[in-house]
């Protein structure tokens, strides 16, 4: 099972769902969007964005399977 967290991003009601040391992903969210907070090593700081399905599978290389 995956190690999960909730949080509230701008009235949003999310669980967050941890893919990897650096890599935290949402449940989809009402506006077909993915809420991502991922590590920046260059900036040495966690930057939260929100991407789609397509996006989410070409930058991080996660199914679109796991995401359901």
């Amino acid at each position: 099972m995956l190690e999960s967290i909730k949080d509230n991003y701008y009235g949003f009601d999310v669980r967050m769902y941890r893919m990897g040391d650096h890599l935290w992903i949402s449940n989809v969210m009402p506006n077909a969007q993915y809420l991502v907070n991922q590590f920046n090593y260059n900036k040495m700081m966690w930057m939260q964005t929100t991407y789609t399905t397509d996006e989410i599978e070409e930058l991080f290389n996660v199914s679109s399977h796991v995401l359901k």
